[in-house]
């Protein structure tokens, strides 16, 4: 087992990330707990890493761990795509989750600046409107797909008005977001590779042209404020740092809290009698909302690069080799949490879970998606008690190896 080539206990099951559902993706890595803590993928190149303990080492272990494959494709790019981008001078450097400079803390310390208790609290009206927009768009079908219909654009819209973007791009924004996902994530052929890699240039574009506006008409929003601290001292923050934020958080700051916000919806409708115990008593719902994170996550995967041979619950890993570590998978680790694979809103110790990574690279967006997902759930929960999901939904997964989240989630009341 301790031989790269030989791969003697593989669990093969994991090699078919891209399809697995959400059930079969937990019972997968429940065997791999069991039977193989460290197997290696070769169809992906990745070495998978399962228990809590190891996950959280690797995480926060920066000598021995890079953080810097973070967000290469899984996929390489054709030439076409490599050439067009070229043209397009597409040209994003490492800034936050994937940044193993020196510069990374300076620059992670200016754009939590957007996270600050101050905004949060200026957020929470928009946030409530937003939501109960939303519902009043549907609540007289008696049925929704909340994915379509609530979640998918909510929390960019909180997103973009903390970055100064106008309502009116949400669509091709979203449109933007999705292709980058699967281009980074997902696989891809050579023609929708290119035709996502067209919208990953205009993505590019849009965050330059934005950085610029704030320069001659700046607001209330990160941008402006990032500009406001550079107080054009390079030293301090640079133009490039400002664009390479904001390209970055245009999309880590959403999609991933659209997959949670399903996510968290899905999970409390399947465990019998949860909705309705949230509906009654909405003080439990900061408690259900940590178990959701550690029952389901959104980001069920984070990458590393090993900087030198290391070894993880007995097997070699060499340098160079490729890490895959399954967040998913350590939240539920019999070794850590007492009845790992049941749900249970009032466990005392799930605050415990690592969904929003570990260490240097600890989620920045943390606070906004912890505080937008109670928003959602006390306003969803207070105006649909009777929420029920429609029977018979085949609740199928987007196909990427590292986020997860339902495609529909169709419900009625």
């Amino acid at each position: 087992m301790n031989d790269v080539t030989g791969h003697a206990c593989p669990v093969t099951a994991l090699s078919e990330l891209f399809d697995l559902s959400n059930q079969q993706l937990e019972a997968t890595l429940k065997q791999a707990r069991a039977e193989s803590p460290v197997t290696y993928l070769p169809d992906i190149g990745y070495w998978a890493v399962s228990k809590y303990d190891d996950v959280k080492r690797i995480l926060g272990d920066t000598e021995n761990f890079s953080a810097e494959i973070t967000l290469q494709p899984l996929e390489p790019f054709t030439d076409e795509v490599v050439e067009l981008l070229k043209e397009r001078k597409f040209a994003p450097r490492p800034t936050l989750s994937n940044n193993t400079r020196d510069d990374h803390l300076r620059i992670r310390r200016h754009t939590q600046l957007a996270f600050a208790p101050r905004r949060m609290k200026a957020l929470e009206p928009y946030i409530r409107q937003l939501v109960n927009e939303a519902v009043g768009k549907f609540i007289a079908d008696k049925r929704a797909d909340l994915v379509a219909q609530f979640v998918y654009e909510l929390p960019a819209l909180v997103l973009f008005k903390l970055l100064g973007v106008p309502p009116e791009d949400v669509a091709h924004i979203k449109r933007w977001a999705d292709d980058r996902l699967l281009l980074t994530f997902g696989r891809l052929d050579g023609e929708r590779q290119l035709e996502a890699a067209k919208n990953l240039a205009d993505y590019w574009d849009y965050c330059l042209d934005l950085v610029q506006q704030k320069i001659t008409d700046p607001g209330d929003d990160l941008p402006s404020d990032m500009l406001a601290a550079r107080a054009a001292d390079e030293s301090v923050l640079s133009i490039e740092d400002i664009n390479n934020v904001v390209f970055g958080l245009l999309l880590a700051g959403h999609e991933t809290t659209t997959h949670a916000s399903a996510n968290a919806i899905l999970t409390l409708l399947q465990e019998e009698g949860a909705w309705a115990e949230l509906a009654e008593n909405p003080g439990l719902i900061p408690d259900a909302i940590e178990e959701i994170l550690r029952f389901r996550p959104s980001v069920v995967a984070w990458r590393r690069l090993a900087r030198q041979p290391v070894e993880i619950s007995g097997v070699s890993i060499a340098a160079g080799d490729r890490v895959l570590c399954f967040l998913a998978s350590a939240n539920r680790d019999e070794d850590k949490f007492e009845d790992s694979e049941i749900f249970d809103m009032h466990r005392k110790d799930a605050r415990a879970h690592i969904s929003f990574g570990f260490g240097n690279h600890f989620c920045l967006g943390a606070p906004l998606a912890r505080f937008e997902l109670q928003i959602i759930l006390e306003e969803l929960t207070r105006r649909l008690p009777t929420l029920r999901l429609v029977d018979d939904q085949s609740l199928d997964m987007i196909e990427t190896v590292q986020f997860r989240g339902p495609k529909e989630l169709w419900v009625e009341w």
